[in-house]
């Protein structure tokens, strides 16, 4: 919320719950998701048109490693690729 919200990115929330919340504003929006699990939680992220301040919060969780140890991301594979080595971010880009 703060990172997002009217006093960070000065987004708007539009929907809220338990799990996740959804700001909009400037043409575009962002969407937190949580699934927290009994050894790992796994944050869900996505935007549109405020990718440099997911990126900023995507850095900042990525300092608080400490409370994440077991973080598991697994990237998307296209049919027939070979699998690759995990990484803890993985950024999917509609442009390509």
């Amino acid at each position: 919320m703060r990172h997002f919200g009217p006093q960070g990115a000065g987004l708007q929330v539009t929907s809220q719950n338990l799990r996740g919340v959804v700001f909009q504003g400037g043409g575009g929006h962002v969407a937190v998701t949580l699934q927290p699990g009994a050894e790992e939680t796994v944050v869900e992220l996505e935007t549109r048109e405020w990718d440099f301040p997911v990126r900023q919060f995507i850095a900042q969780i990525h300092q608080r490693r400490r409370w994440w140890q077991r973080w598991r991301w697994w990237p998307r594979r296209r049919s027939g690729e070979a699998p690759r080595a995990p990484s803890p971010f993985h950024i999917l880009d509609n442009d390509r």
